[in-house]
């Protein structure tokens, strides 16, 4: 059974949900495929140069590429960064997916 009680955008959309005392939560996330580069078509990336003004804040990205903050997740999990506090850093290269990918996954 899918949850329909989760926001459209959240990565939880598609996972099912674990209900203990009542309380409804969500177990360890596994990343689809669909973010996975080796499945996905290079033409389907886009190199994104990071400056200060989005220096660890993968959320203005999303809203840049994908007209909301709220896909900052995309941003993260794609790039899997070996440490996500901070992510990204000022002049790093970040990989971000085309909006056809993101919104016809998610």
């Amino acid at each position: 059974m899918i949850n329909n009680n989760v926001d459209d955008l959240s990565r939880f959309k598609k996972s099912e949900p674990i209900i203990v005392d009542g309380k409804v939560t969500f177990g360890r996330w596994t990343r689809p495929d669909w973010m996975n580069p080796e499945f996905v078509a290079s033409t389907e990336i886009m190199l994104f140069q990071v400056d200060q003004n989005y220096a660890g804040r993968p959320d203005l990205i999303a809203q840049n590429f994908y007209g909301t903050p709220y896909l900052e997740w995309v941003i993260t999990m794609f790039n899997r960064p070996l440490n996500p506090i901070g992510f990204p850093k000022a002049g790093s290269v970040v990989k971000v997916l085309s909006r056809s990918v993101v919104f016809s996954n998610i």
